[in-house]
């Protein structure tokens, strides 16, 4: 008979304890909480939706358990929890609470080789984990950067530009993304991505779309001014400039994917190449023209480099979501040149993945396709919702952030002994699991906006920027890296609600 790995066990007993995914989390947390109260502090006061980003989490890792990725994504993942506080220790608390979850959901077949096999499969996630932080304390990274609002400005009430100057030298890449907290908000952290190229004046600019309900971009639209404080977290991501061999590159944004694809379009103008300078092509997607609302810079992009194609489009008045994507489509489709260089998309999950599909049955090389990862759907509650953002857990669906290249692989501390399992009263955990589950209404989601580019003009080359029709989606989350949808939303465009032990393009 054929021996059954851990990687196996973990996966077929994780299987049936999907099924009972919401008792399963609220479990965890009682238990959790119960084991170690100082935790609590460590989490947004609010915490439904954190149930949901716990198991969207747990499915990521557990899906790429065998993932040679997976090791660098979870010394990163370590490296960004220092924000949070956590200490060794506290790895340990979450490991037994892990387990006592996964045994109260899948009772029915757990055995003495399926707890190993967690015990086994947790141990090397926390380590991992454990040598990232230590590497950043060894190169004096800060656990989180301190920053100050230079400027902020809402446009049509509904999207922020802030910028804002961090005390300390802040290193990223153009197409990056950042976690931001301030302090009217506590232990609330949401990623957004950097909208201008690194400069030697240390300036950074983020763009906030104003989500329903949502409590950091609610805070940062209105209420956030210039002298405020704010903190900012490692930067993160590996959707960056792309065409480093010359290419032509094309660069599409909807919504508040502009501000990814404003540090990217930075970094390849400035770009010095010898001969002729390089094909830059650049569509812009939103709702309306009221709702471009950086339309100024788009406009002096274009005027001062004439090698530039601008195509800005806008719903046209009375055109429906699905004329507007099929002749934003079609304008796309009749595009002969996609083989020619690099692509990269920055936008809500549905129009990314649209995208994503499409542009290569057009001719695009899809080794040459550059975006956030996208974000999965679904969550312990069932809830569709989507947030780009850091991983173990936070307060909506996560997707799998992988912000490996902030940093090089490094090697860390021994490893320590695995820890034993505990043997806590659970029978306490599981009552208080159900009554929260008996006293927490369900929250009203939002509806899952509609994605489905639009409209287009003739193009005109020679930095002319031609105005076209597009109905992007809503931008998605609170915080997004590109947009945000909130229970608070980048593998695309997001926000998220970021809390210790998780994480999210």
């Amino acid at each position: 008979m054929r021996k059954i790995d851990d990687v196996e066990r973990v996966r077929a007993s994780f299987e049936i304890a999907q099924r009972r995914a919401d008792r399963v989390v609220r479990f965890f947390y009682a238990h959790l909480f119960g084991s170690d109260p100082r935790l609590r502090g460590m989490f947004p006061a609010e915490m439904r939706e954190q149930h949901d980003r716990l198991f969207a989490a747990l499915a990521q890792i557990v899906t790429h358990l065998d993932d040679p990725a997976l090791q660098t994504q979870l010394e990163t993942l370590g490296r960004d929890h220092r924000k949070f506080g956590v200490c060794t220790a506290d790895y340990d608390t979450v490991g037994h609470s892990l387990i006592a979850a996964m045994r109260m959901g899948c009772a029915s077949v757990w055995d003495d080789a399926t707890e190993a096999a967690w015990w086994a499969v947790y141990g090397r996630a926390a380590r991992t984990m454990l040598h990232g932080a230590a590497a950043s304390i060894r190169e004096r990274e800060p656990a989180w950067w301190d920053a100050t609002v230079v400027e902020q400005g809402l446009h049509n009430g509904r999207t922020a530009v802030l910028r804002i100057r961090p005390d300390q030298p802040y290193p990223y890449r153009a197409g990056q993304y950042a976690t931001l907290e301030c302090p009217q908000v506590p232990r609330v952290w949401r990623p957004y991505s950097l909208a201008r190229a690194p400069r030697a004046d240390g300036l950074l600019e983020f763009h906030v779309a104003r989500v329903r309900g949502g409590s950091l971009s609610t805070t940062l639209c209105d209420h956030v001014r210039a002298g405020d404080r704010l903190r900012l977290g490692a930067a993160s991501g590996t959707a960056t400039t792309p065409g480093a061999d010359g290419a032509p590159v094309t660069l599409i944004a909807a919504g508040t994917g502009w501000a990814p694809v404003k540090a990217v379009l930075e970094d390849l103008l400035r770009a010095r190449t010898p001969g002729p300078p390089r094909r830059i092509r650049l569509d812009v997607l939103a709702r309306t023209p009221d709702d471009l609302y950086d339309g100024a810079t788009i406009d002096a992009l274009a005027s001062r480099h004439p090698h530039l194609e601008v195509t800005v489009w806008t719903a046209r008045a009375a055109e429906g979501a699905s004329t507007l994507t099929r002749r934003f489509h079609e304008a796309l489709r009749r595009r002969d040149d996609w083989a020619d260089g690099h692509v990269y998309l920055a936008g809500p999950t549905p129009f990314t993945a649209e995208l994503r599909d499409l542009l290569p049955r057009w001719g695009a090389d899809p080794a040459r396709l550059v975006h956030d990862p996208l974000a999965r759907r679904g969550g312990a509650s069932g809830a569709t919702r989507t947030a780009p953002a850091e991983y173990f857990l936070a307060d909506r669906t996560v997707s799998w952030i992988d912000p490996a290249a902030r940093a090089p692989a490094v090697t860390g501390p021994e490893p320590e002994t695995e820890p034993e399992p505990c043997t806590e009263p659970e029978a306490e955990a599981e009552a208080e699991a159900e009554a929260e589950a008996e006293a927490e209404t369900e929250a009203e989601t939002e509806p899952e906006p509609k994605t489905g580019p639009g409209d287009r003009g003739d193009e005109q080359p020679g930095g002319s920027r031609t105005p076209e029709s597009r109905q992007p989606a809503e931008d998605e989350a609170e915080g997004e890296p590109e947009g945000e949808p909130e229970g608070e939303a980048r593998w695309a465009t997001s926000t998220v609600t970021e809390s210790p032990f998780t994480s999210t393009r």
